[in-house]
């Protein structure tokens, strides 16, 4: 027989439901797990139900997740969160569904955007791995969104996680039925986190060179993704010899290898950045 669960355990297994709305959208996320505001932990069994001005015009499961699911229930979530916004300015808001593990720092986060066909009403789902995060955001005041994220090729490429994972900027754009990349069409943007990650690179020279306190061998280590970052932003904004030049001057004093700059030069070159 059995013995019962405790309280806690019997909680976390209660059929739950968080709601988000925007215009005449309201999505339902309803799963067996733990609810808060706006999101459910250890979701199991989840299924969206979206109506509009009252009216049920989706309900069904997601597609199974790939990065953060609960370990017995792909459809699941260790993580889940709901929320509705317009994102390509039709006024007809799509619903996001996150999905991740909840702890890992980089790299579970996946996205499920169910998106309404204007033409025949149907919804179908449009899923992202985003990795460590991203944000909705109206860059350019046209009142269309940006999906502001990071590129994901980058992680781990060139050190491990405990030294830093400093990604390029990537922003997106939902465009009919797919996220379209259009990080060159933001240089501002592109300017601002660049400058970030230059004002990070110096100070983690200081720290490889002993001019701070702190491990030299990790700084060092660190300094590669964080150049890795900073040039291929460099060759977004057409700045190519600047990007060049700082990782010269990186493997002149000794910081970073010369093999490394020509695995780097590969790599931007393979992934489009020229």
């Amino acid at each position: 027989m059995l013995a019962p669960l405790p309280p806690i355990a019997v909680a976390a297994l209660a059929p739950v439901s968080i709601t988000a709305s925007s215009g005449p959208v309201t999505a339902t996320l309803s799963a067996t797990g733990a609810a808060g505001d706006t999101s459910i932990t250890g979701a199991t069994g989840i299924r969206v139900t979206i109506a509009r001005n009252g009216a049920i015009a989706f309900s069904g499961p997601l597609r199974p997740c790939r990065f953060g699911c609960e370990p017995d229930d792909p459809t699941g979530a260790r993580f889940a969160e709901i929320a509705v916004a317009d994102l390509d300015g039709d006024a007809d808001p799509e619903v996001l569904v996150d999905r991740a593990d909840g702890f890992t720092p980089c790299c579970t986060l996946e996205t499920a955007i169910l998106r309404r066909n204007p033409a025949t009403g149907a919804y179908s789902e449009l899923d992202r791995h985003w990795g460590e995060s991203y944000r909705i955001s109206d860059l350019d005041g046209d009142h269309r969104a940006e999906l502001v994220t990071a590129d994901l090729r980058f992680y781990e490429r060139f050190a491990p996680r405990v030294a830093g994972f400093q990604l390029p900027l990537k922003i997106l754009q939902l465009r009919g039925a797919a996220l379209v990349d259009v990080t060159r069409a933001h240089p501002a943007s592109i300017r601002r986190h660049a400058a970030s990650l230059s004002r990070l690179i110096r100070s983690t020279d200081a720290i490889a060179d002993g001019r701070r306190p702190g491990s030299r061998p990790i700084a060092r280590a660190a300094l590669r993704p964080q150049l890795a970052a900073y040039v291929a932003e460099e060759r977004l904004l057409g700045r190519r010899a600047v990007g060049n030049t700082r990782v010269a001057h990186e493997v002149a004093r000794g910081r970073v290898t010369a093999g490394f700059r020509r695995a780097l030069l590969r790599f931007l070159a393979r992934l489009g950045y020229r």
